[in-house]
Formats: structure tokens, C-alpha cells, sequence
């Protein structure tokens, strides 16, 4: 299909080629056609397989940083606390 668009583009408006003189390829048996959009199919499938592999090391990525975040925030409001009974403890005195 890639090549189709090429050799469009090096098509002239009268119908006549730029170039290198490569014709197109012209696919008139059954087997063939069928082995073209197998061959397409095939790559779309491995491109969708990156897609889910590179989409779920995301997601994991996201899970350790909300994970990480939760943790600090945590360890934040402890401090928080701790802060304000000393204060607290300050005043008393």
C-alpha cells in the first residue's frame, strides 16, 4: 500500500510516470491479494502488540508513582501531627 502512495506521487497529471520508471504493481491473482492483507494484517497485529506492551509498562510506571505519592503523603501527614503536638507541648509550657 506504501507503495501504491509512491508511485502516485511520482505520477504526473497525464498519466505518465517521474522517476525511476518503475511501474506499479499490479496484483491481479486471488493468492496474492490474499497474501498481501495477511502479510497488512500481520503488521497491524505485531504494532498492536508494542501498543499493549508499551501500554501496560505505563500503567505499571503510573501504579509505583501513585504507590510512591500515597506513601509520601503519608509520611507527610505523620510529620504534620508530630509538628503540631510538640507545638502543642511548647505552649503548656
Amino acid at each position: 500500500m506504501a507503495n501504491e502512495s509512491t508511485n502516485q506521487d511520482k505520477t504526473k497529471a497525464n498519466g505518465q510516470q517521474q522517476g525511476k520508471g518503475k511501474q506499479p504493481r499490479v496484483i491481479s491473482h486471488p493468492n496474492d491479494v490474499a497474501g498481501l492483507v495477511m502479510m497488512q494484517i500481520d503488521a497491524v497485529n505485531t504494532k498492536k502488540d508494542e501498543l499493549t506492551i508499551a501500554t501496560k509498562g505505563l500503567s505499571d510506571t503510573a501504579k509505583q508513582l501513585v504507590r510512591a505519592y500515597s506513601q509520601q503523603a503519608a509520611a507527610i501527614a505523620k510529620l504534620q501531627k508530630r509538628v503540631k503536638e510538640l507545638e502543642d507541648k511548647a505552649k503548656e509550657k
